[in-house]
């Protein structure tokens, strides 16, 4: 996952990624089975008004985006993909973390690498 853009005005997984994307990646961090179109959607719209297709839209550019990956399964009705997340909600935190520390210390040096270390 592309970590390279945050934005620190932003809280969570907004910071990094749009709303109903956030949405998305937290229906598909909970369990560990991977997921349907409809079940994310099912999800996402207890917390959100959103289209069915605006979902199905939004996983498809995030798999383009190589934020998910996804399996096509054969069932009643013909294909259908399932859908997991390509990092785990950790594995994202630990990129940040060292993305924002490398920025910190590219930036300002060894001073604010040790106010984090006396300060956390």
């Amino acid at each position: 996952m592309d970590v390279s853009k945050i934005n620190f005005d932003k809280k969570g997984l907004n910071s990094i990624v749009g709303g109903l994307e956030a949405d998305i990646l937290e229906c598909l961090w909970l369990g560990d089975s991977k997921r349907t179109c409809r079940q994310v959607y099912d999800f996402v719209k207890k917390r959100n008004k959103v289209a069915y297709t605006t979902v199905t839209v939004t996983m498809d550019r995030m798999f383009s985006r190589n934020l998910l990956e996804r399996e096509i399964e054969k069932g009643k009705g013909g294909l259908k993909y399932i859908y997991g997340a390509k990092v785990t909600k950790e594995e994202l935190a630990n990129g940040i973390s060292k993305k924002f520390v490398n920025f910190l210390k590219a930036t300002f040096g060894e001073p604010s690498i040790a106010y984090l270390k006396k300060n956390i």
